[in-house]
């Protein structure tokens, strides 16, 4: 950036993972019939008082301990007042003053340097309608309003792009396998706004900030701050000066567009929300949460390549989709070995999910699917092809295993006495090939032996105990 220091802050909003509202017990949910999940609370009705979601600030806690924050042990929540057709009790439940979290932290690696990205505050508040632009007019949907949502915002420590993304990357694994969130940026669980500006290097003020707000890919992230950068550069080199304004980024043209001018910070009034008053956190409550923490991913990461020798790459395969680890973890408790594990999920697996282009708690196959295949075929009753051809059936039916494999014929032939039939006849047949090479060239006799066999059975026969009994009829064209 040659003499320009970029200053980047972001801010999160989380939508927590819990089965009602943050202050009403209206249900939670994505992708119903708009306006139908919402109560008076949520509506804001005259009489209508909010309660706690219980659940909401114990996965706020969660989340805060896991970013290395100060706990609030007191919970107050504040009026952010405001109209707007998505806010439809003129005001929002938040935390202004007294946040749940502050002072936190997060380790980050960008091409192997470690940087620890500082964390402001984590709060708590509600989350607003969905708002739907269609054919000139505003749609409402009140079904998101009043949705517990934690904000997570970052002090201005951030300096590239590759940096915002692996903090952004970071923090949504954080909150993925702490299960707060399921973190979906494409349905609005995680939201992400940028704060950019940039200052000469050495001067210790801070530009006019830009906020592009909404960013819902880190893809998109990476895009619109390389564009706001050289935007901004361009226009201080020109004696343009930045204003502070709100911008979003525009897929189809690759750039940030000017949303709205910023000339003065909005007066929202905040005050103490009267309806709910200050609720002290018993200790012993708050420690039983931090105690009972899901394991993070940094430590299943180090686990499963100390433990179960998995490659970097391997581990980030697993860790890279929350459902598929949980998967793989369940399967390891039955008592498969973890790299026959990981080989199923990178090969079969792989391919299912990623041909049906879904994850892999949306399909019928579970754990114990994965343990009775490896089972049978370590007894030899089914072959490893024979496991290729069963999985993708698992995959999409109800089906047991056992019945999969009886209703297509894929045992293997594993007797004795008619696998020796079948070798006696197999001699017979190559008698010559066998007398002229045996001596000399045992292991292609062997070999040509098995591929017979394998072609008259369709590849249906146990090759262990096929090869004993090819050894035992062999026997006697070797020379006393």
């Amino acid at each position: 950036m040659n003499n320009f220091e970029v200053i980047i802050g972001i801010e999160n909003h989380v939508e927590l993972k819990t089965k009602t509202k943050m202050f009403s017990d209206a249900p939670v949910s994505f992708g119903k019939s708009p306006n139908t999940n919402v109560n008076e609370i949520d509506l804001g009705y005259p009489g209508a008082l909010p309660s706690v979601n219980k659940k909401g600030v114990e996965l706020a806690i969660l989340a805060c301990n896991a970013l290395n924050m100060k706990i609030n042990g007191v919970l107050r929540f504040d009026r952010k007042s405001y109209f707007y057709p998505d806010l439809p009790k003129g005001f929002q439940i938040t935390q202004q003053y007294h946040p749940i979290g502050k002072e936190g932290s997060l380790e980050i690696d960008v091409n192997g340097n470690k940087k620890v990205i500082e964390i402001e505050r984590l709060h708590i508040e509600e989350d607003t309608a969905k708002q739907i632009h269609k054919n000139g007019k505003t749609y409402i949907d009140y079904n998101r309003c009043g949705v517990g949502l934690i904000e997570i915002v970052s002090k201005p420590v951030i300096r590239t792009s590759e940096e915002a993304i692996e903090y952004v990357s970071k923090l949504r694994e954080t909150l993925l396998f702490l299960n707060v969130s399921d973190v979906k940026m494409n349905e609005g669980s995680f939201r992400c706004d940028i704060n950019i500006s940039l200052r000469p290097f050495g001067f210790e003020g801070f530009g006019n900030k830009v906020e592009i707000k909404n960013l819902n890919s880190i893809n998109n992230i990476k895009k619109a701050i390389d564009f706001e950068i050289k935007r901004q550069k361009e226009l201080i080199l020109n004696n343009i000066l930045i204003d502070q304004e709100t911008r979003r980024f525009d897929e189809t043209i690759q750039e940030t567009v000017l949303m709205r001018k910023k000339s003065d910070a909005v007066d929202y009034k905040y005050f103490r929300e009267p309806n709910i008053y200050p609720i002290t956190l018993d200790t012993v409550w708050i420690e039983s949460i931090i105690n009972n923490s899901p394991e993070l991913a940094d430590s299943k990461r180090r686990r499963y390549i100390e433990e179960y020798n998995f490659s970097k790459e391997e581990a980030n395969f697993i860790l890279n989709d929350y459902y598929l680890t949980s998967f793989f973890e369940r399967t390891l408790v039955l008592g498969i070995n973890p790299k026959k594990v990981l080989n199923y999920l990178i090969t079969d697996v792989k391919s299912l999910t990623n041909k049906y282009n879904y994850s892999i708690e949306k399909s019928k196959l579970e754990p114990s699917d994965l343990f009775e295949i490896n089972k049978y075929m370590e007894e030899g009753i089914i072959s490893s092809k024979h496991a290729k051809n069963i999985i993708p059936i698992a995959f999409e039916s109800n089906k047991s295993i056992i019945e999969i494999i009886e209703d297509n014929n894929w045992k293997l032939i594993s007797d004795k006495e008619e696998i020796t039939s079948l070798v006696d006849n197999i001699i017979k047949n190559n008698i010559k090939l066998i007398e002229e090479n045996y001596l000399t060239r045992p292991e292609r006799v062997e070999k040509t032996l098995m591929g017979e066999l394998m072609k008259q059975t369709g590849g249906n026969i146990n090759p262990k105990i096929s090869m004993e009994v090819i050894n035992l009829s062999l026997k006697k064209f070797k020379k006393n």
